[in-house]
């Protein structure tokens, strides 16, 4: 029975809180993000602000030079780039993906007036006109190469040891909570099971100085039975009203020895988190509504003439059921480390990258692809672009040449992609700039103005009191300045 609660208090911990709503109340005009009212006119207008964002987060690093920043000249003399392996392995799994013959499509120019394609391994995306048409590349940089530094960074904005340090669907789930009310959950992460073995991933479950109940719902693919089972609250489920009763007269009991001589209650940041955590065991069964049986279940993924359970496909069917249900999420974080995860984990390419990132591009853009509306279709369980932001994200890119001698890639922070699909994009560009000779970015965003510009399409002010400051947006010297370059360079809405 005690591995059982402390099982259950582990998938419950935060985000599972459906009545956490309480903890967070206050007056809409009061909510937390809301804009300033001199600062209202920077906000989105209605008609470019989606009511949904969908982030597919490409675990281990995305190559931009075969992917969504792909120039097919360079590095065709030297053997760098997309050529870094050599033409006819190339062309040999180019023949094993079905890819096009043109190895490349052209998509636009970048600030430095390079003309930018997508890379072979975007092919699932090329018979999409609707979504390339609405797709918009940000070129980024910072300086941290490991995983384990590099991943908080690029989910929070924020480095480790920050104490704001917070995941967007923290910020997210609190400001919707706060404006809205109700008691579904407003932002979940979707990982693949474990995140002890995903290099601080977790950090996208962080609330820094947000309240506990902001965190967000944790959905482990892996543990999915687990959590179903435990929701149905085995342990009590024969004295469930006797139980729930012994709880609240002790935490009551708890609160009134919290207060000030005055009466009033002291703000205990624990007891916070406790109440967050017990709502969510109050709420089980309203819970389970959100994850119908018929979400489990892995169907086999083939991509590349590589077959395997597609565990891409349940993450992604899950996180879109969360967005199109009635009364959804806000948010959904979907962690994707491969149809078959590299050896160095996810899409990490150390050793081998031609035929892992052949395989597992293709496989995870061909699943984001099956959960976006035709603009001639309309089913309401997939994604439509006009009221949702896609952003795909990672920690960085991959180096320009090879590694050693396992014919892989290393990290390359210093210039790699972010990608905006939908929402506000209404046209094919290229934010930022990579120089030919170094593989370094020129002309650049940063992770955390990537996370405010997210929470900006949201309708989210994003320098509240646990968010974060102007002045880490480049060139900005107030608020007005920052939010000038969020909406107008990184997402491409003009006043």
């Amino acid at each position: 029975m005690i591995a059982s609660v402390l099982r259950r208090r582990a998938l419950l911990a935060g985000g599972l809180g459906l009545a956490g709503a309480a903890l967070l109340a206050r007056p809409a005009r009061a909510a937390w993000g809301s804009f300033p009212a001199d600062l209202a006119d920077l906000a989105l207008p209605p008609d470019r602000s989606p009511r949904r964002l969908l982030e597919l987060n490409v675990y281990g690093g995305l190559c931009p030079w075969d992917t969504f920043y792909c120039a097919p000249s360079w590095g065709l003399a030297d053997h760098r780039y997309l050529h870094a392996f050599g033409d006819a392995e190339l062309a040999a799994r180019l023949d094993a993906c079905g890819v096009p013959a043109e190895l490349a499509r052209p998509f636009a120019e970048d600030t430095a007036g390079e003309l930018i394609h997508l890379g072979p391994w975007t092919a699932p995306l090329w018979s999409r006109p609707d979504i390339l048409a609405r797709t918009r590349v940000l070129v980024l940089r910072h300086d941290q190469f490991p995983h384990a530094t590099a991943v908080p960074l690029a989910l929070t904005g924020a480095r480790l040891g920050d104490p704001t340090l917070a995941g967007s669907g923290a910020a997210i789930e609190r400001f919707f909570r706060e404006r809205d009310g109700g008691t579904r959950p407003r932002a979940a992460v979707v990982h693949p099971g474990d995140l002890s073995r995903f290099d601080n991933v977790q950090s996208a479950l962080a609330v820094g100085l947000h309240p506990g109940a902001a965190r967000p719902l944790e959905l482990p693919l892996s543990r999915l039975p687990d959590l179903l089972d435990l929701l149905a609250r085995p342990a009590t489920a024969t004295h469930g009203p006797a139980h729930d009763a012994a709880v609240a007269g002790y935490t009551r009991r708890l609160g009134a020895r919290l207060r000030r001589p005055d009466g009033a209650p002291l703000r205990a940041t624990e007891l916070g988190i406790y109440a967050a955590i017990d709502a969510g065991r109050r709420d089980a069964a309203a819970l389970a509504e959100l994850l119908p049986p018929s979400l489990l279940g892995v169907a086999l993924g083939d991509a590349c003439g590589e077959q395997s359970l597609s565990i891409p496909g349940l993450g992604a069917r899950v996180a879109t059921h969360l967005l199109t249900r009635p009364d959804p999420a806000r948010y959904a974080l979907w962690v994707d480390a491969g149809l078959r995860p590299t050896l160095d984990g996810g899409h990490d390419t150390h050793r081998d990258h031609l035929l892992s990132a052949a395989t597992n591009y293709t496989h995870t853009f061909q699943t984001l692809a099956d959960q976006i509306n035709r603009p001639d279709e309309h089913d309401p369980d997939k994604l439509d672009l006009a009221d949702t932001l896609i952003a795909i994200t990672s920690e960085f890119g991959r180096s320009p040449d090879r590694e050693d001698d396992r014919n892989g890639l290393g990290h390359w922070p210093g210039a790699h992609v972010a990608v905006l699909i939908g929402g506000p994009i209404d046209a094919p560009a290229v934010v930022g700039a990579i120089d030919r000779d170094s593989a370094q970015a020129i002309d650049h965003a940063s992770p955390a103005e990537l996370r405010m510009a997210l929470l900006l399409a949201l309708g989210i002010y994003p320098f509240d009191l646990g968010g974060f400051t102007p002045d880490a947006v480049r060139g900005a010297s107030d608020p007005r300045s920052a939010l000038l370059r969020l909406r107008t360079e990184l997402l491409g809405v003009p006043l």
